[in-house]
């Protein structure tokens, strides 16, 4: 299964619609798809976390909603004057 539906599957399904997958990168060394987590915002999307998969798509780690939670917090509270 490709990488990034696989990811907006795993998204849609456990974090909610305003989450998508960034554009994935495949670590040859490990054998990896690394797959960006980005959020919507007022301000513009922001990066808040990542997926890792296997070659065949399946998961190997997620954060949590929780740590996307806490991640986009602290990057907001970061970008404020």
């Amino acid at each position: 299964m490709d990488p990034v539906s696989r990811v907006r599957d795993f998204l849609l399904d456990n974090v909610g619609h305003m989450t998508y997958p960034g554009n994935p990168c495949f670590d040859a060394r490990a054998q990896r798809w690394l797959v960006p987590i980005c959020c919507r915002t007022e301000g513009g999307a922001l990066v808040v976390g990542e997926v890792e998969l296997d070659r065949d798509g399946h998961i190997i780690f997620a954060p949590s909603r929780e740590e996307l939670n806490a991640r986009l917090a602290a990057k907001s509270n970061a970008a404020l004057p």
